[in-house]
């Protein structure tokens, strides 16, 4: 059975999300926007005995779905379905299918380049221009006004962190971590195309992970970023769909 959070779910749909990289993803947007937002939403899926089985977001119209264990499939592909239609939501690849990427884990951090000059939080727009460069190189750039106001909405809520690295003064490398209690996950780290093999992405992924310590850190990223993410210690722990 789903049913929208409300206030008298919402401190077992956090513990249920603790710990768990979709988790993350889902309490940075809940702590953000409360319960109260129309474009935010969130649902719970319970069992036959009551138990919480999955939490599920939506944020515009994209969805993430942190589900444990066993959990009721075909209801939440149908409720996702009814909401996004084939969009789809990101959630972990089940047993025999065929996932869209990987979900890496920090075991034991390597490659501790130096970040000294990387700014921290910096301008919002600073990072866009990155990620406006990448566009065409199989990096989705969302539109301005929706990023820049979610950044907001998170940094005040101290749910993401970001970082820019800059060349001759210039913005030439970003990233973002969303942040949990217990938990972090990096969900983007970008270069603009001619500022690439600089060892820029390494400096910015390595400001992020060191205001992550202390907590489990996660990313997703496509197969063919896997050797580059291991270098900083990560290793494949699953597999996600969307």
């Amino acid at each position: 059975m789903i049913k929208m959070l409300d206030h008298d779910s919402l401190d077992t749909a956090k513990r249920y999300c603790e710990n768990d990289p979709y988790g993350c993803r889902i309490l940075g947007a809940l702590l953000a926007y409360g319960i109260d937002k129309p474009f935010a939403q969130f649902w719970v899926q319970y069992d036959e005995n009551g138990a919480v089985t999955a939490v599920i977001d939506k944020l515009d119209n994209a969805m993430t779905v942190c589900a444990k264990g066993v959990y009721d499939t075909e209801e939440i592909d149908s409720f996702v379905f009814a909401n996004v239609g084939y969009v789809g939501a990101l959630r972990p690849a089940r047993e025999g299918e065929s996932a869209s990427g990987l979900v890496m884990r920090l075991a034991n951090r390597k490659n501790r380049e130096s970040a000294s000059d990387v700014e921290i939080n910096p301008e919002i727009s600073d990072m866009y221009t990155v990620m406006e460069e990448c566009a065409g190189t199989g990096f989705e750039v969302p539109d301005f006004d929706d990023f820049y106001s979610d950044m907001i909405y998170r940094r005040k809520a101290k749910t993401v962190v970001s970082a820019v690295v800059r060349d001759d003064g210039m913005p030439a490398a970003c990233g973002a971590m969303h942040l949990a209690d217990k938990t972090a996950v990096l969900i983007m780290c970008a270069a603009s195309p001619e500022h690439r093999g600089k060892g820029y992405t390494s400096r910015v992924v390595n400001a992020l992970l060191d205001r992550a310590e202390g907590r489990d850190i996660y990313l997703m990223c496509m197969p063919s970023l896997h050797d580059f993410y291991a270098r900083f210690g990560f290793v494949t722990i699953g597999g996600f769909v969307y």
